[in-house]
């Protein structure tokens, strides 16, 4: 392992600073994203508990946690070809910042599923048109939660093994 760390340390810094460089656009870009579009919707209205909702669901999904992930990255990154002998904070709760991103993963497909379900089974005026309608909900959620579960698992095994190969040089 050292061995590769040497080989590309030019390009895992690189890395480091892209990686860097997105989470903090992707968090400080979603505050920016939230707050005008926070501004923008329109409180006369019935649909602001829905509009507020997909604001706050997108700002955690699409922006917050993919930022966070993005700046653990940059974190394991330069925790690998760095002196010290701790990792970062968010390195260090990496392991449960992807079980909770599951977990809201979860929750939001099941908020979504029965939002949108109601809504397509009215439409086409099917009541089996419920089974067709969960498979696109079901399937890539199940993928997305074990991929991040498994992440998780990684983490949390690759860590000690690293700070002890640290800690014998």
């Amino acid at each position: 392992m050292k061995e590769f760390i040497k080989k590309n340390r030019a390009l895992l810094k690189l890395y480091c600073i892209v990686a860097g460089i997105i989470g903090w656009l992707l968090i400080v870009g979603g505050v920016f994203w939230f707050i005008l579009s926070a501004s923008s919707i329109d409180t006369s209205t019935a649909q602001r508990p829905d509009g507020l909702m997909y604001l706050i669901s997108s700002m955690i999904f699409d922006f917050a946690l993919p930022g966070l992930i993005a700046l653990g990255v940059m974190q394991f990154i330069r925790y690998l070809f760095a002196d010290t002998d701790k990792p970062g904070r968010l390195l260090g709760m990496a392991d449960w910042l992807f079980y909770w991103y599951a977990v809201f993963l979860i929750l939001k497909t099941y908020f979504k599923y029965v939002f949108y379900c109601e809504w397509y089974a009215e439409a086409i005026g099917l009541e089996t048109s419920r089974l067709l309608f969960v498979q696109p909900f079901l399937l890539p959620t199940v993928a997305k939660v074990l991929i991040l579960v498994g992440l998780g698992q990684i983490i949390r095994r690759v860590m000690p093994v690293i700070e002890e190969s640290k800690t014998l040089v």
